[in-house]
């Protein structure tokens, strides 16, 4: 799925995929990777930060100086949800549509040529009513 907004001139895509294996978060660079731990204090690196949920991690990857942001959710436990995964960048929110995500997928959306790359980032991930979040990320180039 792709969608564009030419107010944010941004391309997202959102893909859902079974959890096969993971790698830690250490491992997990900015790349749609499957984090399977998160520090308590939501560090990886600089441009990746994460959020341990009840039933998952929520994780933000910077790439691209800042302009590429992957976000993601590993679902390990619990019943399917519908939500949707987004960011917080300057004070404004970007969310792609609503998706239903089953125990053990990877859920991620990426969005691309997202301006004002040097701004704190917020990985969100939105369901019934309420909005998670992971520590802001900043890009390793600024």
């Amino acid at each position: 799925m792709r969608i564009s907004a030419s107010k944010v001139m941004t391309t997202a895509t959102l893909t859902l995929l079974p959890v096969l294996g993971g790698v830690s978060a250490a491992n997990a660079g900015s790349t749609g990777a499957e984090v399977t731990s998160c520090p308590s204090d939501g560090y990886i690196t600089k441009g990746d930060r994460c959020t341990k949920l009840s039933n998952g991690y929520l994780s933000i990857g910077l790439g691209n100086g800042g302009s590429y942001i992957s976000v993601d959710y590993n679902k390990t436990g619990g019943s399917a949800i519908t939500g949707k995964l987004g960011y917080l960048r300057g004070g404004s929110t970007y969310y792609k549509a609503s998706q239903t995500i089953s125990t053990s997928a990877l859920a991620w959306g990426e969005w691309s040529g997202v301006a004002n790359p040097c701004y704190p980032t917020n990985g969100l991930l939105y369901t019934s009513g309420t909005t998670y979040q992971t520590p802001a990320a900043i890009s390793t180039s600024c």
